[in-house]
């Protein structure tokens, strides 16, 4: 097939579309990619990457491009809400327990250890951008999927742009988000349930005064639970953009147009974020999310497959959503590189559906889940009553890396060895 009849076509021009079509593009299959929106989207969502999706992009060529164009720090933190001073304003909290994902001391915190920092955006900008660099992928904006129609030898797609002619490939990727068409169009249900919190995510530009060794903090012990993490390299003595996102209580029923407004968002920052005040916050965006734990029966539909949050939604707190879906990623084009490169089944897509489903239902459903309740707890007990907090109030290497086992051997999986288990 050709770029104008392509082999893959990816639904999605998100990071985990663009890092599958990237990885075909550099293995030489045509990639068509349709994107809803008229240019990459930005919004105020994940930025961290852990240790498995360091190594994917490693694999891949990417760590250079993503580790130059990002930055580094040491791991996250758990803390009291920020604490009155003698000024009028507040310090930040009392650190309950720590997190680290490199030794503290190092510097340069080389692959993987450490968390490798790029707002979701920038790293989809730039994954984009080496994807159409291999010459055998193509990307359409403005082109919402309409229609799905399978055949014995491919799928075809419509749009609803009736400019667009049909579209048909041998595999079409549904990687386009948590409102997937492509599942929807499917048949595919989503099953799990929401929380009852709303989380208002914004970016802000605020005055760095303290150099905390864990700069990625979540704030419990208060029904507005919150993470702070930076967007760039914090400075101290200068200003620097951070995530803030704080969660809205169910009880709070306010909607999603006055939880926006300016002045709402700032009374939330007066109880978590620290520093004198007035603050000095300049608010640069601002979104309103619900907070889901849900996962399809099948990321496999005949010639559909899933990836991503088009196949899964977990709480966001804790980083493992944009992850997970990047190990998606790196298993589906591994799987469809196989069948297209090297004549395997086609059965080894439903091996990767089976792979990643058991990895969100054994390993991500239940850390994220955890995650977040464990922000309920009172900041003066959490320490005592969540035995997560508690394993690391006095770490040793060995019980570190015991705790990091899971994020390294059961999160990222190798569709080479899944398919030589199953004899494809």
């Amino acid at each position: 097939m050709t770029k104008d009849q392509p082999p893959v076509v990816v639904i999605g021009a998100g990071p985990v579309g663009c890092f599958i079509a990237y990885r075909l593009g550099k293995a030489g299959i045509p990639v068509r990619i349709f994107e809803k929106e008229p240019a990459v989207p930005y919004s105020p969502r994940a930025v961290g990457y852990y240790g498995a999706t360091q190594v994917a992009f490693k694999d891949s060529g990417l760590y250079d491009l993503v580790r130059a164009e990002g930055f580094m720090t040491a791991g996250l933190c758990w803390r009291t809400p920020p604490i009155d001073d003698d000024q009028g304003g507040k310090r930040l909290g009392d650190m309950i327990a720590a997190q680290p994902l490199c030794d503290p001391g190092d510097p340069l915190k080389a692959c993987p250890s450490g968390l490798l920092n790029l707002r979701q955006s920038e790293l989809t900008k730039l994954v984009l951008q080496e994807a159409l660099k291999t010459d055998f992928v193509t990307v359409q904006f403005n082109s919402e999927l309409s229609g799905i129609k399978e055949t014995e030898n491919g799928v075809t797609v419509d749009f609803e742009n009736k400019e667009l002619s049909p579209v048909t490939g041998c595999y079409l990727v549904g990687a386009d988000g948590g409102r997937s068409k492509t599942r929807k169009l499917t048949g595919t249900p989503c099953l799990g349930h929401t929380w009852p919190e709303r989380l208002i995510s914004t970016d802000v530009v605020l005055w760095n005064y303290v150099d905390p060794l864990f700069h990625t903090c979540y704030i419990i012990g208060t029904k507005n639970y919150t993470i702070m993490t930076p967007l760039a390299d914090p400075v101290i003595g200068k200003k620097s953009l951070w995530r803030c996102t704080i969660a809205v209580p169910p009880e709070d029923q306010r909607p999603d147009e006055e939880l926006l407004q300016e002045a709402v968002i700032r009374q939330f920052y007066e109880q978590v974020v620290s520093g004198p005040r007035p603050l000095a916050a300049e608010i640069t965006a601002k979104a309103v999310y619900r907070i889901h734990q849900r996962l399809v029966p099948t990321m496999r539909k005949g010639r559909c497959v899933l990836a991503g949050d088009a196949a899964h939604m977990n709480n966001p707190y804790g980083a493992m959503g944009l992850n997970t879906g990047l190990l998606d990623g790196d298993a589906l084009a591994e799987s469809l590189i196989m069948i297209l490169n090297e004549g395997r089944s086609d059965k080894i897509l439903t091996s990767y559906s089976d792979a990643r489903r058991k990895v969100f239902q054994y390993f991500v459903d239940p850390t994220t889940t955890a995650n977040k309740l464990r922000l309920h707890l009172p900041s003066e007990t959490a320490a005592v009553d969540d035995d997560c907090l508690r394993s690391l109030q006095n770490p040793t290497p060995e019980s570190l890396k015991e705790g990091a086992k899971p994020y390294f051997e059961t999160w990222r999986t190798d569709m080479r060895a899944v398919a030589e288990k199953s004899g494809l």
